[in-house]
């Protein structure tokens, strides 16, 4: 006896679907019913499917439907509300807001100065290497759970990387504060712009406790945010504070410098490498259309 599966594939093929749709296809009247009656199920089927991931991930985490709830939202309720986020619900464009973010930290001359003196940019042998190896970096701690061997690993080395360059005062916790807030904000902003739609309360809530978590075990002090000694409310108030303050921050220091033109124009030969020659202008001027114009008048 067949299975269901095997009986409806079956019957499909006894069905002459030429024939029929050359009928549909032969009367000018039933071509434009047909072609409406497509238009409108296709309407149909998205009204009904566009959110259902969504719907999903409120259902499951219904325990976080009100702001007294998301006062309790572990850490692995955030990445992995996270991860679904920004993998499967906006995967692309999360990726480029990830890479803008780390390219928009190149417009603060205390952090390019200090990519150029360490040549981690001015020598292209370490340029591409430093990409690889941040990508590598946040692609660890981001994809694996916060209590797992790969993320923890991740954690360590971001830590171990940093650690010289901080006890000497060369890399300011506030350079490291600005860098996080960009990782956690880009995203949000990137979707509101370019996405069919916005990220709901609670994928924010989660984006907002997932890297207020991370930047606790990465050391970064956030005594610069008007709450952090009462403590925050919950993941979307640390991200509203954390965004207030990284404009603020731009307002006040991302100013024009030959250090940020200079690492913005290594990383953009990272950035347009897979492309010929005779695309690579295109893509630089695509890359530049991206910025916003403060950024734009740092990177001169």
């Amino acid at each position: 006896m067949k299975d269901p599966i095997s009986r409806i594939i079956g019957l499909s093929e006894r069905v002459p679907f030429r024939r029929v749709l050359e009928i549909l296809w032969s009367n000018p009247r039933r071509r434009v019913a047909t072609s409406a009656g497509a238009v409108a199920t296709y309407l149909i089927l998205v009204a009904c499917l566009r959110f259902q991931r969504l719907r999903r991930l409120h259902r499951q985490y219904r325990q976080y439907s009100t702001r007294q709830g998301m006062a309790y939202m572990t850490d692995h309720d955030a990445w992995a509300i996270q991860k679904q986020v920004l993998q499967l619900e906006f995967p692309t464009i999360s990726l480029k807001a990830l890479q803008f973010a780390l390219f928009r930290t190149y417009g603060i001359p205390t952090i390019s100065k200090l990519l150029l003196k360490t040549s981690q940019f001015s020598d292209p042998a370490t340029s591409f290497k430093r990409y690889a190896d941040t990508g590598a970096l946040i692609g660890q701690f981001m994809s694996f759970e916060p209590t797992s061997d790969r993320a923890l690993t991740a954690i360590a080395r971001t830590k171990f990387l940093h650690t010289g360059y901080r006890t000497s005062g060369s890399i300011l916790n506030s350079d490291m504060l600005y860098t996080l807030s960009l990782f956690a904000t880009e995203p949000i902003r990137f979707t509101e712009m370019f996405e069919w739609r916005s990220m709901s309360e609670l994928e924010k809530c989660a984006i907002g406790t997932y890297w207020k978590n991370l930047g606790e075990a990465l050391e970064i002090d956030f005594a610069e945010l008007p709450s952090a000694k009462t403590g925050f409310r919950d993941g979307l108030h640390f991200l509203e504070e954390m965004t207030e303050w990284s404009h603020q921050y731009e307002e006040q220091y991302m100013k024009p410098s030959p250090e940020n033109k200079a690492v913005a124009d290594k990383t953009m030969d990272v950035l347009v490498y897979v492309l010929p020659a005779w695309l690579k202008g295109v893509g630089v001027n695509f890359a530049s259309c991206m910025m916003d114009e403060r950024l734009r008048v740092a990177m001169m």
